[in-house]
Formats: structure tokens, C-alpha cells, sequence
């Protein structure tokens, strides 16, 4: 109940206020209060005591200056970061998220054409794919400038690779008229071009801040896709695949494929690459659809954890969790947090267990 308040008191209207036709206004509001919210957060924290008392942060993940961000284990070593930037990262996405699915409610094939159905999952890619272009954008400055971090050449890879991948589930989507309204078009292109600064910045100043933003998008994206999946599997069934589909998955050089998923798993596991489905429909699509946004989430995750890309296994990722915030943190705690609770991490059988 308090989200509302807290967006309308700053400008932002909520609901089904102002029209589709302003949501793009809206949206602009939303990414420039998020910004000053993350900077004033961050100025308040470098004169607040440090949350390095709690937990040493690996020296691989120093770089920042007194960060906001710090990745504290708990006894169970699940990955944790301050509460207040937390509950702050959260409420920004879910309520990105949660607008884009109020104004594109259309998710079943048996009252809606597929090209109405994935005008979301195009608005959605058309967003998602901005963070790696972000994180490319600041390290390349970084290597202009002489830096010569181990494991950025790395990190820089896989973020291509991911780019690549999101490129690709967005041509699938236009291929199925999903970008067919110039309504649609200047609404996700608005959203992604501020999306793309904001994160641009955030990352310039707190790398595992931005990496937690894009763990949360890939989080709402491989349930989003899995609720379609189980919604519509009879219909997906009879329908063709995708010609730009066929040659991603099927066809091209899997070099790049291959670069992205970075947390290698067991055959046995339902999700692994070994386990994918032959394309013979337009459902065994939408199911490496998915997939593909379980690996970006399981990469994002071990970021945020560890600082690197390559964790072992399923077993040794899980969702960040807030620790207990200090200062403006803590504060503000109570007017960002969710009132849904956080969904446990693969050991505990969340995103990584959910099939």
C-alpha cells in the first residue's frame, strides 16, 4: 500500500492513470527518481558506519569506494547485500515489471493471437537486453582509460554473449508480430534508451547493484515465460517454428551460446543444456526461451555472490537476500520493501528448483 503513495507523491501516477499514450512520460519520471533515490543512498552511505562489519567482501571485489553493496554470507552462505539498496533495486523492477504486464495483459492463445501475446514478451526483451550493453559500455571506458582487471576480458565476453542471446529472443518476438503497434515500439524504446543510462551509471559507480537489477529482470523473465508456457502448451504445440528461431538454436556456430550459459550443471538437472528440447514447435521455442533467461539469471546471481561469472553447479548459486540495512538504509526499509515475500534461492527450491 505503500508503493503507490511513495510513486504518486514524487510525480508518478499509478494504476490505469494518464492513458497508455503518457506511459512513456511515466516511465522517464520512474528512471530519473530512481537514479537521485541510488546516488542520495549512496552519498548517505560513504558518511554511514560501514557494512564491512558484518562480513569481509572478497578482495577480487574491492574496487568500489565504501560499497553499497557489499556481499555478506550468512551461515548457510547465501549471497547478501545491503537492505536498503535491496528493497531499493526491487521496487524499481517490480514496478517496471508490474506496469508492463498492466498494460500488456494478453497472455492466453485461446482469446488472443500470438502476435498480441508477445507484443509483453517484446517490451520486456526490448528492455532486458539493455543492461549488457551497459556493463560493455562502462568497461570499455575503463580499458580507454588503462585498466587491466583479471577477469574483466571475461566478463566482457559473456556479457556479448548474453546481449547476443536477448538480441536474438527479440527478433523471435518481432517475428510473431510482437513490435507490429508503433504504440509498442516507442513505449519499449523509450523505456530501454533511459534504462540503458541509469544503468550505465549505477554500474560506473556500484557494479554489483547493477548486476543485481538485471538478476532481478531475469528472474521475472523465466517465470513470465514459464507461466506462458504452462497457459498455453496445447496451442504453442501446433504452432510452427520460427525461422530466425531454427537458426539460433539450430543452425549458427554455438560459440557464443555456449559462451553465456556459465553455470554448468549435471545431466541430471531438468534445466540442463544436455536436457534442451528439439525445436518442433513453437512451444520447444518458448522453452529455450526460458531456459536461456534461467542461465542470465544464474550468471547475474554468481556476480552479485562472487564477482565472477562461473559458479559450480546450481548448488552454488542462489538469489541475493537483503541483510540488516544501516543507516539511510534502514530508513527508507519500510516504505520499499514488498509486501510478497522473496522467493528462496535453488537451494531452497526458488528459480533454480521451479520446473
Amino acid at each position: 500500500a505503500e508503493r503507490p503513495k511513495l510513486l504518486e507523491a514524487a510525480g508518478i501516477k499509478t494504476g490505469r492513470q494518464g492513458g497508455r499514450a503518457g506511459r512513456a512520460a511515466q516511465m522517464r519520471s520512474l528512471l530519473l527518481l530512481a537514479f537521485v533515490a541510488h546516488a542520495t543512498c549512496r552519498l548517505h552511505t560513504l558518511r554511514a558506519p560501514p557494512v564491512h562489519a558484518l562480513a569481509t567482501r572478497p578482495a577480487t571485489q574491492q574496487r568500489s569506494l565504501a560499497p553499497l553493496c557489499t556481499a555478506l554470507e550468512d551461515d548457510r552462505g547465501a549471497n547478501m547485500m545491503e537492505e536498503g539498496m535491496y528493497n531499493f533495486n526491487k521496487l524499481l523492477i517490480d514496478s517496471v515489471y508490474d506496469l508492463i504486464c498492466l498494460i500488456y495483459n494478453k497472455n492466453d492463445l485461446s482469446k488472443n493471437s500470438i502476435a498480441e501475446c508477445t507484443a509483453r514478451f517484446y517490451v520486456l526483451e526490448t528492455v532486458a537486453r539493455v543492461p549488457y550493453f551497459a556493463y560493455l559500455s562502462v568497461m570499455h571506458l575503463r580499458e580507454t582509460f588503462g585498466s587491466r582487471v583479471p577477469g574483466d576480458k571475461d566478463r566482457m565476453r559473456t556479457h556479448y554473449a548474453e546481449a547476443d542471446n536477448e538480441l536474438h529472443h527479440l527478433l523471435i518476438m518481432e517475428s510473431l508480430g510482437g513490435n507490429s503497434s508503433i504504440v509498442d515500439r516507442t513505449l519499449a524504446q523509450t523505456m530501454a534508451f533511459g534504462y540503458y543510462w541509469y544503468v550505465t551509471l549505477v554500474y560506473a559507480v556500484d557494479e554489483q547493484a547493477a548486476y543485481h537489477l538485471s538478476e532481478l529482470i531475469e528472474d521475472h523473465a523465466f517465470n513470465t515465460y514459464d507461466t506462458f508456457l504452462e497457459k498455453n502448451e496445447a496451442a504453442l504445440k501446433t504452432m510452427p517454428v520460427p525461422a530466425i528461431a531454427r537458426k539460433y538454436y539450430e543452425e549458427e556456430n554455438p560459440f557464443l551460446f555456449d559462451l553465456f550459459c556459465t553455470v554448468v550443471e549435471p545431466e541430471t538437472e531438468p534445466f540442463a543444456i544436455a536436457n534442451r528440447p528439439k525445436l518442433q514447435s513453437l512451444y520447444d521455442v518458448f522453452v529455450n526461451v526460458r531456459n536461456d533467461e534461467r542461465e542470465h539469471w544464474g550468471a547475474m546471481s554468481s556476480l552479485v555472490s562472487t564477482g565472477t561469472v562461473r559458479a559450480a553447479g546450481a548448488a552454488g548459486v542462489s538469489s541475493t537476500r537483503p541483510a540488516a540495512g544501516t543507516g539511510l538504509g534502514a530508513w527508507l526499509a519500510p516504505y520499499l520493501s514488498r509486501t510478497t515475500p522473496l522467493p528462496p534461492g535453488p537451494v531452497d527450491g526458488g528459480l533454480r528448483g521451479r520446473q
